[in-house]
């Protein structure tokens, strides 16, 4: 999804530039016209190539993780099959002494019975030492017999398994070189795009060079002419203009003496005006003397500003560094935060500083914060033995990654029978996880395939 943003980008900045050229230069294009359309169809050309390299590199990032997921169920089944055969080969020895005290209960002579009975080459011979004894019940051997079968079982789904992880790990590498090589065709494609986006520059910007020489000569061809209409226009404004300054001459000339007129005669009548409002004040102020004038209260002093409150608080922020991040939810991810940066385990190993799967770094984290939760995250595992079956029954599963919570299991997958990515919650929109770029945070709407939901484990 960021390659298709990328590209989507690139792909805005060409027509941008395009389009930039186009409002600059409307002129008609000449010789380079053909150049740079050939060069377009060429780039766009490398650009669907590039479309397609990036889906399928998608595609084999998808069936990289899958095969890492099934090497990490074929890792549980086989931790499985080997806790059953210690189990029973811990059967098996307390069944074989218990005949061995049945042979030496009936057998009252001076013979060994337990070098008798361990010293039988075979299952097959064991039974057949302790049957012609005629000591143990026939019932008791089947017992062993039942036993020994189970073990037989057992071992053999355990070579098979064994053969299938050598199989897996086959898998796992192959597809991890397929998804190196396509990146690696991805980045020669992106190159080669980018080579041919400055070509197409290059092209646009000498057609528009020679867009603006045209454009200049042509402009100076059409101001000479605007200068030459520009003449003309003036002098016949300046025969205009000197008829009209003889009209308003005279005309200036017979407003005048109207003017003088008018003046002479408003003059007059504001002398007489004058003398009159001159008497009225005379009156109006020798009136105002004779009255009686109260005296104005003083203002009273305005009081200054009050003196603001000193501040004596001071603050201060202190850290402190605990190595040891407690326990609970919250202390379960800062321990995967202090493993950030640690690089993706292609094992499927947990080891702190040092590499992690998905699965493996979710499982250490809480185990760091005293949670116990299961070591693998598929239902192929068992619902009670898988992270993801813990969450569907914890209560609070939902499929919107808007609703997530800190401290909540995340998955990637086709359905939640079949996920191949699981992520730590952190609050904010953030997760932490391993992906094949190590340990570190990213969006919750991590691109990985198709999310299948998420919700608390505790």
């Amino acid at each position: 999804m960021r390659t298709s943003s990328k590209h989507g980008v690139v792909r805005l900045s060409v027509a941008m530039g395009l389009s930039f050229a186009l409002a600059v230069a409307p002129l008609p294009t000449v010789a380079f016209a053909a150049s740079s359309t050939q060069i377009q169809a060429e780039l766009d050309a490398a650009y669907s190539r590039l479309n397609e390299i990036t889906e399928q590199s998608q595609q084999k990032f998808f069936e990289l993780e899958d095969a890492q997921a099934q090497l990490e169920d074929t890792h549980v089944k086989m931790g499985q099959i080997e806790d059953e055969i210690a189990v029973k080969e811990g059967e098996l020895v307390i069944a074989r002494d218990y005949l061995s005290k049945c042979m030496a209960d009936g057998y009252k002579s001076q013979v060994d019975f337990v070098s008798f009975v361990l010293g039988s080459t075979s299952f097959e011979d064991f039974a057949s030492r302790i049957y012609y004894a005629n000591k143990v019940a026939s019932h008791q051997t089947d017992a062993i017999h039942e036993v020994l079968d189970i073990e037989a079982e057992l071992e053999e789904q355990q070579a098979q398994l064994a053969e299938q992880q050598t199989v897996q790990e086959q898998l796992l590498s192959d597809a991890q070189q397929r998804y190196e090589e396509i990146m690696a065709l991805q980045r020669d494609q992106q190159d080669y795009v980018n080579g041919l986006s400055a070509e197409v520059q290059a092209a646009i910007e000498e057609e528009r060079r020679a867009a603006e020489e045209e454009a200049a000569r042509l402009q100076a061809a059409a101001e000479a002419e605007a200068a030459r209409m520009q003449a003309a226009a003036e002098e016949q404004a300046r025969q205009a203009s000197a008829q009209q300054a003889s009209e308003e001459t005279a005309q200036q000339e017979q407003e005048a003496t109207q003017q003088e007129q008018q003046e002479s005669t408003q003059q007059a009548s504001e002398e007489t005006t004058q003398q009159e409002q001159t008497v009225q004040e005379e009156q109006q102020e020798q009136t105002v003397q004779e009255e009686t004038q109260q005296p104005e209260p003083e203002p009273e002093p305005e009081s200054g500003p009050e003196p603001e409150d000193e501040d004596d608080s001071t603050s201060s922020s202190t850290s402190t560094y605990v190595p040891d991040y407690g326990s609970g939810v919250y202390a379960a991810i800062e321990y995967a935060k202090s493993q950030i940066g640690v690089s993706y385990s292609w094992a499927g190993d947990a080891i702190a500083n040092q590499e992690f799967d998905c699965s493996g770094l979710v499982w250490w984290s809480f185990n760091q914060a005293g949670i116990y939760i299961p070591r693998g995250q598929r239902m192929a595992n068992g619902r009670d033995n898988s992270m993801i079956g813990w969450c569907l029954d914890g209560g609070g599963w939902t499929t919107d990654q808007s609703q997530l919570q800190a401290g909540d299991l995340m998955f990637w997958g086709s359905s939640v029978d079949y996920t191949t990515h699981v992520a730590l919650c952190i609050g904010g929109g953030l997760m932490i996880h391993s992906s094949y770029e190590g340990v570190g945070i990213d969006s919750v709407y991590y691109d990985s395939g198709s999310f299948v939901g998420g919700g608390p484990i505790v």
